[in-house]
């Protein structure tokens, strides 16, 4: 197991871009749950609170794609920084207002603006390590497994981090630790030059090979917005549960747990040499992650909610590592960036309703019966998949060939 970890680090600056790119994605963890909990704290609704943060996410679905398609004609050096400014802009706009007691609606723009400003730094980690190993295509989907992996380790302790910090100081430390982690991985991993992929997409008279016209991609994405419906709705009921059972304090640590099991899945996925091709890869642990958050509906306690969490989690980072590997066999090195935000804009669009949605469920009608959410979400991203499996399985292309054809 450490030696294909090892081998995937083995080349120079390898440890250090995903180093900048764990340090400026950690707070795409603290964000969500710490919105709530400042917005619910000050609102006592958790409804509300969910659509704020739901907000966010939805402006960084928005984001995401528009930031993957300058980043294939200009490079991440020079598309990094100005994001960077704005997000400091749009975050100090959410801080002020929520320090000043401002009306509730008006924390929306800049909490949309947080999230159109914060670059998905997970495709761009993801696309320095398709360059680095595109010769080689087990070290590459290792590498993608350690970027699952460092994805679930950000949602384990960032809740915990957020929901301490939200619950016993003030709300512009939430904010302040969130923009320096931020600000200090996008700067470091701005300035590695020799990992950076070369800018492609411009040299055919300026034009841009647009991802989505690639086959697939476009249930892909939709899956996606699934997958992150689970994770929204999931995470916005778990904190509602823990509230209503008095267990406030505890929501950090209850949702690290689903994140928990994940790094577990993600870690033992890296570590094998799959046989498998990834389309069935992909079609397997989505059928496997649709089925488990029925356990959901098990808990009446939080303590046994967080174990069902870490239950349910391990469907979680094969599925997405799988779903990267697809992506990357789909799309050119020219568009793969745009491409790979794709994912990420189908996560946040659906986190983004999950997290509207279950509020007002568990404000309305209780947390146990707003777990629905979750457990619809999960069912129609593996019917998803499956359509994913047959669209491409039909196709006479192959899944490696990278055609452009009508999603």
């Amino acid at each position: 197991m450490v030696s294909r970890y090892r081998a995937a680090f083995a080349a120079p600056g390898a440890l250090s871009f995903s180093a900048a790119g764990f340090l400026a994605r950690l707070p795409i963890a603290i964000y969500p749950i710490g919105i709530v909990l400042i917005v619910s704290a000050r609102t006592h609704e958790y409804g509300f609170a969910g659509v704020v943060s739901g907000s966010y996410v939805v402006g960084a679905a928005v984001g995401n794609p528009v930031a993957g398609v300058l980043v294939d004609l200009y490079g991440q050096r020079r598309t990094l920084p100005g994001f960077l400014i704005g997000h400091l802009v749009s975050v100090i706009g959410f801080g002020a207002l929520v320090v000043a007691g401002a009306p509730s609606w008006t924390v929306l723009l800049p909490a949309i603006g947080m999230g159109l400003t914060l670059l998905n730094v997970g495709a761009l980690i993801r696309a320095r390590w398709s360059h680095l190993w595109s010769a080689d295509p087990g070290r590459r989907s290792t590498a993608y497994s350690v970027e699952s992996v460092l994805d679930e380790v950000i949602f384990v302790i960032g809740p915990m981090i957020a929901a301490i910090l939200a619950i016993h100081s003030p709300a512009p430390v939430v904010l302040g630790l969130a923009v320096v982690l931020v600000g200090g991985g996008s700067l470091w991993l701005a300035g590695q030059r020799t990992t950076e992929p070369p800018v492609t997409a411009r040299q055919h008279g300026g034009r841009h090979d647009f991802a989505l016209r690639y086959r697939g991609m476009l249930l892909i994405t939709g899956m996606m917005a699934c997958v992150g419906g689970v994770f929204g709705s999931g995470e916005v009921v778990m904190i509602a549960f823990c509230g209503q059972h008095g267990q406030r304090g505890s929501a950090g640590w209850v949702v690290a747990c689903f994140a928990a099991g994940s790094g577990v899945a993600g870690v033992v996925y890296g570590a094998r040499h799959w046989q498998l091709p990834v389309l069935r890869r992909y079609l397997v642990a989505s059928v496997v992650f649709g089925v488990l958050p029925l356990l959901y509906f098990l808990p009446d306690t939080v303590p046994l909610l967080a174990i069902c969490a870490g239950a349910i989690g391990l469907g979680t980072a094969p599925t997405l590592i799988a779903g990267f590997g697809l992506v990357d066999a789909i799309v050119p090195p020219a568009s793969l960036t745009e491409g790979l935000t794709w994912i990420g804009t189908g996560l946040s669009v659906g986190y983004g309703l999950g997290t509207a949605v279950s509020g007002r469920l568990a404000d309305q009608h209780g947390a146990h019966l707003a777990f629905i959410a979750p457990v619809l979400s999960a069912l129609a991203a593996a019917g998803l998949a499956v359509a994913v499996s047959v669209r491409l399985s039909a196709s006479r292309a192959s899944v490696d060939a990278s055609a452009p054809a009508t999603p």
